[in-house]
């Protein structure tokens, strides 16, 4: 957890700091040592949020690309259990940041319960991922449309398109670098996928703009065929 309350006020961890959770209301503790990033941690238990994961340099990276007041919003659902969206806009769209594993229904359920979300997978946890991917790219021919490439790809190809391509949102995979690669939220087996900016991506969500149309198009809107290389 990045922030905790300290005099009312929002907080970042500093050593020997003790604060408040925003969330529970319970006591936390400053841990600031040199192997993780500096976070607050609840006392003597786990964290109060059942979706939550070690932060990384990864997240923490992400979450400083938005303004602090979107990071780390707390909201109940209807059983009273606390979440804590990693960012949530002022106008209501959340992001997750996910580096570690996480099991389809816990996906589900996260997604099920903000809604209006998109996804941002850390694709450099498994070696493996990255070597699927631009294999999958070797492999097809993109379309040019609107000064992007874009590659029609099917669920089945990777394991990260198994795993994130049937959820029907807005994914982002994260293989380090300036692009975010982009998996649309099309419906059938066919996603549309293409590179994007970070910082573009993070622009527009912070002014509140739109993502280019063609990560909402419809397959039926433009044929985008899947040629092998032989």
């Amino acid at each position: 957890m990045r922030f905790a309350l300290l005099n009312g006020q929002r907080v970042e961890a500093t050593p020997g700091a003790l604060g408040v959770c925003p969330g529970c209301n319970a006591d936390v503790v400053a841990r600031c040592g040199t192997k993780k990033v500096w976070h607050w941690a609840h006392k003597g238990r786990r964290h109060c949020d059942h979706w939550w994961e070690n932060e990384t340099e990864w997240h923490r990276d992400w979450k400083n690309r938005f303004v602090i007041d979107w990071q780390e919003v707390p909201a109940r659902d209807e059983t009273g259990e606390l979440h804590i969206a990693d960012i949530k806009t002022s106008y209501g769209l959340v992001i997750e940041f996910q580096h570690s594993a996480i099991k389809p229904d816990e996906v589900k359920r996260r997604t099920s319960f903000y809604g209006q979300v998109i996804w941002i997978i850390d694709g450099t946890r498994r070696p493996s991922d990255m070597t699927q991917y631009e294999r999958m790219l070797s492999e097809n021919y993109p379309e040019r449309f609107d000064g992007v490439d874009i590659y029609t790809v099917y669920c089945e190809e990777t394991r990260l398109l198994k795993e994130w391509g049937s959820l029907g949102k807005i994914v982002g995979f994260d293989f380090g670098g300036e692009n975010l690669c982009m998996l649309t939220a099309a419906q059938g087996r066919s996603r549309y996928l293409f590179d994007f900016p970070k910082v573009e991506f993070a622009r527009l969500i912070s002014e509140g703009r739109p993502l280019p149309v063609v990560q909402f198009a419809e397959p039926t809107q433009r044929s985008y065929r899947r040629r092998r290389r032989f």
